[in-house]
């Protein structure tokens, strides 16, 4: 039992944390196939900056990631006239075709999955491909849905160079910052609905008396819609928390607050495992993983800020595409047996 207990806590865990570390990757490898295919030029709109550090840092910042001669140059240029109180123009790149169809594309994949949930018997199996179908509504329908409406508004968070010109990128962060209040309507709705079954909310029900019946019970046919639900909504959460906590207006980068989700969310980490451990059944197991995953990601997410080490997977490479996307492959292979091995041997879930 405490075999099988440790097998579940790991496939899942990893399984969450390569989807998490995939779809960052997965937004790299689209943005460089636009690039590509459309030579997509800053001839958006002019933009405006809502970044988290001032210009100059932000161009240093930019000037270390950058790989060609023509960006590095285009930077350093940018970066003398900044220090010598120069104007710096920056513009949006456009919204390409290529932007669209895989903004629908992918959105689109992700319904079919979602929808694919319905067929499948296992409640294991659905929430494994419910997770693959949250993830991509979430990359498609919100991130690149943001990124269409920020190049649309000339709204940028960050400064980069593509083909030896500067771009003002990452808007869409500008926009989901301020999406709090539609988060907010969100969970208030599942804090009032009866069939909600969030730990957090259970948790809350228990304790405070604020609803008239008692707490929910029944069968669930199809955990699919749930779990892409789940994924998604934890994600924009965390997303909310760590963009707020970088505004140097409200916390900072470096301040106290940051250093405190810093340090809370290690501790989180530690007790999400623990009880991620308790779970006796894989699609449950699953499940609690994407809370306990997303949280264990927070941290990672705020070294990478502090520029402790550089993520990964934000580099375009035949290296990371092999470990993040093969990795995700044979993690998802390696808990679909897991879980239909269950299945078949009943007292080995036990």
């Amino acid at each position: 039992m405490r075999s099988s207990s440790l097998v579940r806590t790991t496939l899942s865990s990893f399984f969450v944390l390569l989807m998490l570390a995939a779809g960052h990757l997965l937004m790299v490898v689209i943005n460089a196939a636009e690039h590509e295919v459309e030579a997509a030029r800053p001839t958006g709109h002019a933009a405006r900056m809502f970044s988290d550090r001032p210009l100059v840092e932000e161009l240093e910042a930019a000037l270390k990631k950058a790989r060609t001669p023509e960006n590095r140059a285009a930077l350093e240029a940018a970066l003398v006239d900044a220090h010598a109180g120069r104007p710096v123009v920056l513009k949006t790149l456009p919204v390409t075709p290529f932007l669209w169809h895989a903004t629908l594309g992918l959105t689109a994949l992700g319904a079919v999955l979602l929808w694919l949930t319905s067929r499948l018997r296992s409640d294991a199996a659905q929430t494994i491909v419910g997770i693959f179908a949250g993830n991509l509504l979430w990359t498609g329908g919100v991130e690149y849905g943001l990124t269409i409406a920020a190049r649309a508004l000339g709204v940028a968070k960050a400064v980069g160079a593509v083909n030896g010109e500067l771009v003002a990128i990452y808007g869409e962060y500008v926009l989901l910052k301020h999406s709090w209040g539609a988060l907010v309507l969100v969970l208030a709705y599942l804090l009032f609905l009866e069939s909600s079954r969030c730990p957090v909310f259970l948790w809350w029900r228990e304790r405070v008396p604020t609803m008239r019946g008692g707490l929910v019970t029944g069968r669930i046919d199809n955990y699919g819609p749930r779990s892409a639900f789940q994924y998604a909504t934890t994600v924009w959460a965390f997303y909310l928390l760590l963009l707020w906590a970088y505004d140097e207006a409200v916390f900072g980068v470096h301040g106290l607050f940051t250093s405190a989700v810093l340090f809370a969310s290690l501790a989180g980490t530690v007790y999400c495992v623990w009880r991620l451990h308790q779970h006796t059944g894989w699609g449950s197991s699953v499940r609690y993983a994407v809370g306990a995953m997303i949280v264990a990601w927070t941290p990672i997410e705020i070294a990478g800020k502090w520029g402790v080490f550089r993520e990964p997977w934000l580099l375009l490479h035949p290296t990371t595409l092999v470990l993040f996307f093969g990795g995700l492959g044979l993690g998802t292979w390696l808990l679909w047996r897991a879980q239909r091995r269950a299945r078949v041997d009943p007292v080995s879930a036990a």
